[in-house]
């Protein structure tokens, strides 16, 4: 770059404004907008005035982040041979202004655009660039993750056509990454997609020759998955990634991929899925092999496999399946099971598959008579719905207002029980309970199917709402098809916060012990919907999230644990974590443990905590909460040097946690590390000395009865110290009833702890007088020893 500057050239700061003012005149809507709310000003218009400000600007961009910016924007407005121009003239200047360690990666993404801006008008050229700039990913240094760039240089050779390029540069992609020490166990599937790479290449090459060579690619990278070893990252999930991209290439090679996935996982994997994650796989396999079925113009086979496929998983994202299968059916003449989709699909405001429902609707209401009363009422939905209308924010919005595709239906069918869903819903939305019960009775009490995890719990809140209580409990229980929706039934009926708000927020929430029943209810009518679906593959579209599942089992859990059914609580934990582990399972099982006072159990299960909390994380992991008693259990089964390992992990907890935490953990933390120094200090008291010395005074200072009788229990292991420990003690009790009204991790400040102080005392002086070789009397008689000054 010149030194001197074309002083109204623009750059930094003024640069980035100058394009954000462009910007906003090409997608801004800044003129008055016309009657149907759209900007009079056309998109043509728009670009033609943003090129016309550009070109009367000259630039002269200081860094490659401007200079791509410069470029990109050029290359938006369409000026392809600008945006180059400008990147010709800047570039060197660009990259030299970068520091030494981005300097490589800086100058791949400059060269990417070169070739990007290039294709639009030198096709030649840009092919010629191609080679030099995947030799330039290839050696960008190890810290910089180079994925992104091999994409993006894949799909300018693919717009380039350089097919033989394209081959060469994903060989330099696969050696590149083979560098990379910690991608070791990702070699075998990098192989499989590099095979489906080549088959994508081949298609594109030569699409009238490509089915052969694209099936032989496919099929050696199905052979690539099935033969790698164990110790490679090529799980379920993988398989099915590799599935899809496959799909159009070589659908016929689906039956080989899933036979080849069950070779490989039931070599590898160890231990085996449980049977809820096997009936979740089967999901996932049947929509594809569906979708597979289709590719190949085999509809029929498609539909009937497509109900396996038609449940809710939990990394889906929305339902685009049902989808497809509405579109299948709407092809196949099959109005009846078309209409019953959208229906279902809209009024539980399905991401993907309710606004397939919805232009369903749009295109048949006045078309389709023997489901007019189904398309109508979908229309009124999407109108009335809060989460239909956000679905549906950039659709174009019915002929027609709400209310008169309702009175359609009214007119023909004026006990439909969906009209009765709608109207109980839009009253329950303004509080009007008494008016929206028995509508809500009528539809949601009566039809299990519509009972979603907003409606049933709107029908309990108005029962409450409108009724006596033992009114309210004495109706028909309403069931829900659907595991998900009794979960979430549960959640809400089980939180007064949750429930008041849907009650109107003025009427009183009924007490715990009242709600306790209906949430341990659903909890269990969920469990065993969620459990057929495991056991049978048969249920409806919210019975088969893994996710869901787990959660159910920890919340039911709880439940019995509360009741104290060990056994049952330790089952749910169990199967939870055999679904979608979490760390609150592993919470759950030490406590099974520690209710039926299982010392081997607590000791195991804390290990088992503490690991997955460590790789997992947990945000609500306390481990003052479950130390002190798996030090405890360690004492009781003479284990007591293993405390010394507890205590390390005490210390890695409380270091890890930043200066505000470490103040507010402050007190659980000496607490805890006193209470283990209590019961390691029977097992090796030269170690534990020196750790009570350095804590004693700070132990002290807090004023607090727990810490500073666990600290003086640990003296007790010393008899040269057994006065200062029985001094101690009696110091503590002095702190009884000061920090009653705090809630602490441990050693709450109530009637347990004050027993426990006078327990610890009067142990404390036994073994005091029993050492001096006194009477109890003498003992207590005795003056205080000169050294003491507390």
């Amino acid at each position: 770059m010149n030194s001197t500057r074309d002083a109204a050239a623009l750059q930094g700061d003024a640069l980035h404004a100058f394009l954000d003012q462009v910007q906003e005149l090409l997608h801004g809507d800044d003129e008055q907008p016309a009657g149907d709310g759209r900007s009079t000003i056309n998109q043509q218009d728009r670009a033609a005035a943003a090129i016309e400000l550009m070109e009367q600007q000259s630039f002269a961009p200081a860094s490659v982040a401007e200079l791509e910016r410069l470029h990109d924007f050029w290359f938006m407005l369409n000026r392809p041979e600008q945006a180059n121009a400008l990147l010709q003239a800047h570039a060197e200047a660009a990259l030299q202004a970068e520091d030494a360690e981005s300097r490589a990666e800086s100058a791949v993404r400059l060269a990417l655009s070169d070739i990007q801006s290039r294709l639009r008008f030198d096709r030649a050229g840009a092919q010629q660039l191609l080679l030099p700039a995947a030799r330039q990913i290839a050696q960008l240094p190890e810290h910089v993750d180079a994925e992104m760039y091999w994409m993006g240089w894949e799909s300018l050779a693919d717009g380039a056509q350089a097919w033989d390029i394209a081959e060469q540069g994903l060989d330099l992609r696969r050696a590149h990454e083979k560098t990379d020490p910690e991608q070791a166990a990702e070699h075998a599937f990098g192989d499989a997609m590099a095979c489906v790479r080549r088959a994508e290449i081949a298609c594109k090459r030569d699409p009238a020759e490509a089915s052969n060579a694209a099936v032989r690619h496919v099929q050696a990278a199905i052979n690539t998955l099935r033969d790698a070893g164990a110790d490679q990252s090529a799980d379920f999930e993988r398989w099915i990634y590799l599935g899809y991209r496959i799909l159009e290439l070589a659908p016929q090679s689906i039956p080989a991929l899933f036979m080849a996935c069950e070779q490989y996982l039931a070599r590898t994997e160890d231990p085996a899925p449980s049977q809820a994650v096997k009936a979740h796989r089967k999901v996932k396999i049947a929509r594809l092999q569906a979708l597979a079925c289709d590719q190949m113009g085999q509809r029929e086979a498609a539909l009937q496999l497509a109900p396996q496929g038609r449940f809710g998983l939990t990394d889906d994202s929305g339902d685009p399946f049902s989808a497809r299968v509405m579109y299948w059916l709407r092809e196949a003449g099959r109005l009846d099971e078309a209409a019953a989709i959208a229906l279902e699909s809209v009024i539980h405001s399905r991401p993907g598959s309710a606004e397939a429902g919805y232009r369903l609707a749009l295109e048949l209401v006045d078309q389709d008579a023997a489901h007019a009363d189904t398309w109508a009422l979908i229309l009124a939905w999407a109108q009335i719905d809060e989460d239909m209308r956000q679905l549906l924010a950039q659709e174009d919005m019915p002929p027609q207002p709400a209310t008169h595709y309702l009175e359609r239906v009214r007119t023909g069918t004026p006990d439909h029980p969906v009209l009765a869903l709608i109207e109980g819903m839009r009253l329950a939305a303004k509080r009007q309970m008494a008016q929206a019960l028995p509508l809500l009775e009528q539809s949601v009490g009566r039809h299990p199917e519509w009972a979603d995890s907003d409606k049933l719990p709107t029908l309990w809140a108005a029962r409450f709402a409108a009724l006596p209580l033992e009114e309210a409990l004495a109706r028909p229980f309403p069931e829900a098809h659907g595991g998900h929706w009794c979960y979430a039934a549960g959640v809400v009926l089980d939180d007064a916060d949750d429930l008041a708000p849907l009650m109107g927020g003025k009427k009183k929430v009924p007490s715990d012990e009242v709600r306790e029943p209906l949430v341990v209810r659903y909890y269990e009518e969920g469990l065993a919907r969620f459990e057929h679906f495991w056991a049978t593959g048969q249920g409806r579209y919210k019975d088969a999230d893994l996710h869901v599942y787990s959660m159910l089992c920890n919340n039911l859990a709880i439940k019995y644990r509360n009741a104290e059914r060990w056994d049952e609580a330790e089952a749910l934990h169990r199967k939870g974590l055999a679904s979608s582990p979490f760390a609150e399972h592993h919470d759950g099982l030490w406590w099974c443990a520690n209710g039926r006072d299982d010392d081997a159990g607590i000791i195991a299960e804390a290990e088992q905590l503490w690991h997955f909390a460590r790789e997992h994380g947990y945000s609500r992991h306390e481990p003052p909460r479950y130390f002190p008693t798996v030090a405890l259990s360690l004492y009781k089964l003479d284990r007591g040097d293993e405390i010394s390992i507890w205590l390390e992990r005490l210390d890695e907890w409380y270091d890890e946690l930043d200066e505000d935490e470490q103040r507010q953990e402050r007190r659980d933390y000496l607490a805890t590390m006193m209470s283990l120094l209590d019961f390691f200090s029977v097992f090796r008291p030269e170690l534990v000395l020196p750790r009570l010395r350095a804590h004693q005074e700070e132990v002290r200072a807090l004023q607090d009865s727990y810490p500073l009788r666990r600290l003086a229990g640990a003296l007790e292991a010393y008899p040269e110290h057994l006065e200062e420990a029985v001094a101690l003690h009696r110091e503590s009790a002095t702190y009884l009833g000061r920090n009653a009204k705090r809630s602490f991790a441990l050693g709450n400040d109530n009637e347990a702890e004050a027993r426990m102080s006078q327990d610890g005392l009067e142990k404390a002086e036994r073994k005091l007088t029993e050492a001096q070789g006194l009477q109890p009397q003498q003992a207590a008689s005795g003056d205080k020893p000169w050294w003491k000054f507390w």
